[in-house]
């Protein structure tokens, strides 16, 4: 029964996965069809695959290699593969090699193993497959490991992510060091998210130290941070390779997992396959959608022109524009049919002839008949024909007013108040309209030879009527149009006026119509995915045959296509470098040149002209003697640095924890008659460096604080409404520590706290009392101690806080050298690379070459061939960083503190740095006090050559003395420093000129970095905005970092300048007295003038103009849209950077001028105490003041 059930149920889901394809392809989604494709292949096949994916070199290919019971995978500490490689049982060995664009290559049994592992790093493969006949695995599972989640590459990433769906279970590999990664909880999120089974492996818990960590709290501060970010995985395994009896190891549980999810594996793949099919049609949805908002961008942009208010009756405005505009369009018929229609209700309506009228009329018609007579004379007739003519007339044009004109002046009158016509000619008009008629309308309506009949007399008045009717509507006709006229314009200029609002607005209806379609389309399109397909069938063979052609155009591997191999392996081994820095040649050791100076100075201190060579050279004595050395410590979180300095130290004396936790910078110093072994001295960083830490965290949730005290109520708000997002957890763990310290150290923010050595601990591991550390100074005696070193461990290269970037150069420029330490499977961070871009910068800036490499945890090499080849890749890192010839050293500190010094390798370290310090270091001090020695030996044998004189040369020469002294007086006095700063302006000129173009030249790296698929992922301003920040704030770091090593390059060119400018002198000085010595100069160290980060006040609104270029994600990465995003950037930010460098130009002209002057008064003051101090020895000595014989015996015991 359950079979024929699984059997019915694997036939739906394929069905279903053919029915997608086709649905994917009629809606051009061709990325989910190239899954969809490979999910119903693995369906079919009936692939059971297990995944395996995490940050490379957590031990992934190993611990494959070990469930499979072969070194099938090649394994690596360092990145190599972006290729994702399955593994499964099969009839015979073979690999099968998938390529993005062309034909899969075939490796047969027996083939070469180290060919498929050259494949394996092969970057232009997409896929290796390979299949082992003795594999535990059982048929149908196929293992498969992913290339690191952590890689920068696209290739790596995309590679990772495209595989990812087909995957029944998922293990997620971590190194035990790189647990607590935001990268880590980010990548689980989004795996559940998918709907993954997701198991957890914390691998090389061999690290573990009990003694630091109890191993269940590091358990459950896993488990903690991971539910802190919403990450519940199905389990949680800890195993090491290494150990394997190490009773904490999970491995086993591991494969019996495995081997339980194998027994399974049907039941699982079909569940699998409903999250994978769910998952790519989310990912379809999204398509779609992206699709869609691509499409409706443009019409969008007009929706949005338009006001928001006006939206919602945007469709009734249009309709009633619509009618407003057929209103206008009929106006002139419909008004003048309706201005005819109410003036023939008024001419209808007049009634002229009443029956008086009537009367008058019959009485006028009487009169006009041809036997009409009035007594006997024809005067008398015509007197009275006249008489009732006159009669008639008046009695009409009396009908005429009161019964027609009076209402057609009414009506014209209404009509201008109707139509709104402001006119005094037209309201004139209408005023005085009349109907003008005479008597001959009377005598003309009169038809001759009529009989005077009733009839007739009606129709007699029916015809003035008619007539007078006529001219009346004639009248009002011409006033009619006259009124129109008036109207008319107005009339066409209201239509002209809606037509032209109408299409604004039908521009934008007719987008919301679009918008509306595109809508409708995807939800249709979203309602088809799940319809089943009419050709199930015909699609099924047609994949069939896909698949089977594939499969014929395989190529066999042979030796004639070796070319197919892209060999990158390197055969150089590199080993740990010994440089010769300095070619100084002097026999002397160091204890032989203090006996030599102090002899110096015992004999001459009290000799006149001798008090400032002793002075010089009983300070080289001091310092030879009393050997102090400044040694600083770099390296990324989790590199090992702390770890390291505790095998220098030879105890543990820094706290280590997988944990990041130094946020202060940690001296470590010999002890002084006033702290003692053990005291360590806390330094709180000052109210206002909190208040910028606190709202440097505040501004990520968009918002701030002026005051420290208002911070905790601010925090606690920002807390409860924080969304818990992944980019949020860094800056709310800072603000809970601070929380959580504050109260405690509120009232002790810039006091010095004198504690012990086990709240020494506290100060740097604990984060509630780190925050609030600005440094520490710890006095503890150990053999660093013993040979004068201080060692200054520094926060993470990776560090948050703005100002130990400046504090970092510090140590970088003054110390005495400079130790950075890697972890040996931890590839460089993108913080880690911008710091050794900065050593690389200003490497050659130093006399002698102080930085040494180290990669520590070499005891997690599994050969000396792997550990040659992760020293040459860190080589080759650092060379493309600009460190050429960089020391590297392999060591264990680990091993080291277990006091298995050989196999640490520690010792080969100690050996050559002891070698620079007591060697190259001394060679330096060496040069410059024998240098010194021999100009006291020349002054003496001046003196003594003067004293041997005769008494009348020894009066000349006192003479010639004298003017030679007021000569080099007056020389040095009026002296400038015009050439130091001349040297100094030409030189900063040139090098900020180069600063733009060497940050500009990074510009795409940066905005790549910023601007990709991970960030911008949503189409959405916000996530622009980020990665806008994200630019910025990486070209702004590397401007100040180039300004930084600018300055120290022009401090450099100061300090050439002045011995140059001596030289000159002392040649000038020469000329007037050739004896005079000089004590050598040196400039004092220079304090880098603070380069705030460029753009950092930049007005971002400006910048997002260019995001105009972006309409969704999937259209920015493939097409033409983030290159012309970036280049609009590019030109944007030019001229903000001109005003940059002009700024801090001139914050460095004004630095150094201030400088130059102090050095060069202190230089002149020297020189000048030089010559008079020399001068008064010849002086006494020609006095004869002395006993020659005396120095001549100095002179021979200095010879000795």
């Amino acid at each position: 029964m359950t079979k024929t059930m699984n059997k019915q149920h694997t036939e739906e889901s394929i069905n279903n996965l053919i029915g997608l394809i086709e649905r994917f392809k009629q809606n051009g989604d061709w990325e989910r069809v190239d899954k969809a494709k490979k999910l119903l292949k693995k369906r079919i096949d009936h692939e059971f695959i297990i995944a395996f994916c995490g940050h490379f070199s957590a031990g992934k290919s190993t611990m494959i290699n070990s469930l499979l019971g072969d070194n099938v995978l090649p394994t690596s500490p360092i990145p190599t593969s972006a290729n994702l490689v399955k593994v499964h049982k099969a009839a015979n060995d073979y690999a099968t090699v998938f390529y993005h664009d062309q034909s899969q290559l075939l490796f047969q049994a027996p083939y070469d193993f180290k060919k498929v592992k050259e494949f394996c790093k092969n970057g232009d493969v997409s896929e290796i497959e390979i299949g082992q006949a003795t594999s535990d695995l059982a048929e149908g599972v196929t293992v498969m490991d992913t290339p690191g989640v952590d890689s920068t590459d696209d290739a790596h990433r995309i590679s990772t992510e495209s595989a990812i769906h087909l995957a029944d279970i998922v293990f997620y590999v971590m190194d035990y060091n790189h647990v607590q990664s935001e990268l880590n909880f980010m990548y689980t999120k989004d795996l559940l998210r998918n709907g993954v089974e997701l198991y957890l492996i914390i691998n090389q818990i061999d690290k573990h130290n009990d003694e630091e960590l109890s191993f269940n709290d590091f358990q459950k501060s896993v488990k903690e941070s991971f539910a802190s970010w919403d990450v519940h995985p199905n389990g949680i395994f800890y195993t090491t390779l290494k150990k394997p009896e190490d009773p904490k190891n999970q491995f086993q549980t591991v494969k019996h997992l495995i081997q339980n999810t194998m027994n399974e594996k049907e039941e699982r793949i079909l569940t699998s396959t409903e999250s994978s099919v769910h998952i790519l049609v989310q990912e379809h949805f999204k398509w779609l959608k992206e699709e869609q908002e691509e499409k409706a961008k443009q019409y969008e942009e007009i929706v949005n022109q338009y006001p928001v208010e006006k939206r919602s009756t945007i469709f009734e405005d249009e309709e009633n524009m619509v009618a407003q505009m057929d209103v206008l369009h009929t106006r002139e018929e419909k008004w003048k049919q309706t201005f005819n229609n109410e003036l023939d209700k008024i001419l209808t309506n007049a009634y002229l002839m009443p029956f008086q009228t009537r009367e008058l009329a019959e009485s006028y018609l009487e009169s006009v008949q041809s036997d009409f007579k009035v007594g006997f004379f024809g005067k008398k007739t015509e007197l009275v024909r006249r008489e009732r003519l006159d009669a008639f007339y008046k009695n009409l044009t009396t009908q005429v007013d009161t019964q027609l004109t009076w209402h057609l002046r009414q009506f014209a009158i209404n009509q201008l108040k109707e139509t709104k016509i402001v006119s005094d000619e037209l309201q004139r008009r209408a005023q005085q309209l009349s109907i003008d008629f005479d008597a001959t309308l009377i005598t003309n309506s009169v038809k001759p030879g009529a009989r005077l009949t009733g009839e007739y007399v009606l129709n007699y008045c029916d015809e003035i009527t008619e007539t007078i009717r006529k001219q009346a509507r004639t009248t009002c006709q011409s006033f009619r149009e006259d009124l129109w006229k008036t109207l008319k314009p107005e009339i066409e200029s209201q239509y002209t006026t809606l037509e032209s609002s109408l299409r604004k607005i039908k521009k934008v209806t007719n987008a919301l119509r679009v918008l509306d379609q595109l809508e409708s389309e995807r939800n249709q399109k979203e309602e088809n995915v799940y319809l089943p397909v009419s050709n199930v069938e015909e699609s099924y063979r047609s994949l069939r045959n896909e698949w089977e052609n594939n499969e014929k155009k395989i190529r066999i591997y042979s030796p004639e296509n070796e070319k197919d191999v892209e060999k990158n392996i390197k055969s150089e081994k590199i080993t740990e470098t010994k440089k010769d820095n300095m070619s100084i040649n002097t026999s002397l050791s160091v204890d032989s040149m203090i006996e030599k100076l102090k002899k110096a100075v015992f004999l001459l201190k009290d000799k006149k002209g001798f008090q400032r060579v002793t002075d010089v050279l009983a300070a080289k004595s001091e310092r030879l003697e009393n050997r102090e050395y400044t040694i600083a410590l770099f390296g990324a979180f989790s590199a090992g640095k702390s770890s390291f300095a505790n095998a220098l130290l030879g105890e543990k004396v820094l706290p280590v924890s997988p944990n990041p936790t130094t946020a202060a910078i940690n001296r470590i110093c010999p002890p002084t008659s006033e702290y003692k072994h053990g005291t360590a001295i806390v330094h709180l960083k000052s109210n206002q460096h909190v208040l910028e830490d606190v709202q440097k965290s505040l501004k990520f949730f968009g918002t701030n604080c002026d005051r420290l005290h208002d911070a905790e109520n601010i925090i606690h708000k920002v807390i409860q409404s924080a969304s818990g997002s992944d980019k949020e957890k860094i800056h709310l763990s800072f603000l809970n520590a601070f929380l959580l310290g504050f109260p405690k150290y509120k009232e002790k923010l810039g006091e010095d706290i004198v504690t012990d050595l086990h709240d020494f601990r506290g100060f740097v591991a604990n984060e509630s009392q780190s925050c609030f550390v600005e440094s520490i100074d710890l006095y503890y005696d150990s053999e660093l101690a013993q040979k004068g070193i201080t060692l200054v461990d520094t926060p993470g290269a990776d560090s948050i806080n703005a100002r130990h970037t400046g504090v970092a150069f510090e140590y970088i420029k003054n110390s005495d050298a400079i130790l950075f330490v890697t972890y040996y499977n931890h590839a460089f961070s993108k913080a880690d690379r911008e710091f050794l871009i900065q050593l690389g910068r200003v490497k050659d800036a130093f006399e002698l070459d102080k930085m040494f490499f180290i990669i520590n945890a070499i005891d997690l090499a599994n050969s000396e061939e792997e550990l040659s080849e992760v020293q040459s890749y860190v080589h080759d890192q650092l060379t493309q960083y600009g460190i050429r010839f960089p020391r590297i050293f392999g060591v264990s500190s680990l091993l080291a503190l277990s006091e298995d010094e050989n196999t640490s390798r520690i010792n080969l370290f100690k050996n050559e740095f002891n070698h620079f310090l007591e060697t190259d270091l001394m060679k330096m001090t060496i040069q410059s006090a024998e240098t010194e020695y021999q100009k006291g030996i020349q002054i003496l044998d001046s003196y003594i050559a003067t004293a041997l004189e005769g008494k009348e040369e020894k009066e000349n020469k006192k003479q010639e003395l004298l003017k030679q002294k007021e000569k080099v007086h007056s020389l040095l006095t009026s002296s400038s420093s015009d050439f130091v700063v001349n040297k100094f302006s030409q030189e900063q000129k040139e090098l900020l000129f180069y600063v733009k173009q060497r940050v500009f030249y990074r510009f795409p790296d940066f905005f790549k970095e910023a601007f990709n698929p991970a960030v911008i992922q949503k189409n959405n301003k916000g996530a622009l905005n980020i990665a806008l920040d994200d630019l910025l704030d990486s070209i702004g770091y590397d401007f100040s970092q180039e300004l930084r090593a600018t300055s120290l390059r022009l401090e450099n060119i100061v300090k050439e300048a002045f011995a140059q400018q001596i030289h000159q002198l002392s040649e000038q000085i020469a000329k007037i007295q050739k004896d005079i010595q000089f004590s050598n100069f040196e400039c004092n160290r220079m304090t880098t003038p603070t380069f705030p980060n460029a753009f950092e006040k930049v007005s971002k609104v400006s910048l997002e103009k260019s995001f105009k270029h972006f309409k969704n994600a999937k259209s920015f990465f493939e097409k033409n849209e983030k290159q012309l995003m970036q280049e609009e950037l590019e030109e944007l930010l030019r001229p903000l950077a001109d005003e940059y460098i002009d700024q801090q130009g001139a914050l460095i002209q004004q630095s150094f001028t201030i400088f130059i002057e102090q050095q060069f008064s202190r230089m002149i003051e020297e020189m000048l105490q030089d010559t008079i101090e020399q001068f008064n020895g010849w002086f006494e000595i020609l006095d004869e003041h002395i006993d020659v014989n005396e120095w001549v015996e100095i002179r021979n015991q200095l010879a000795k």
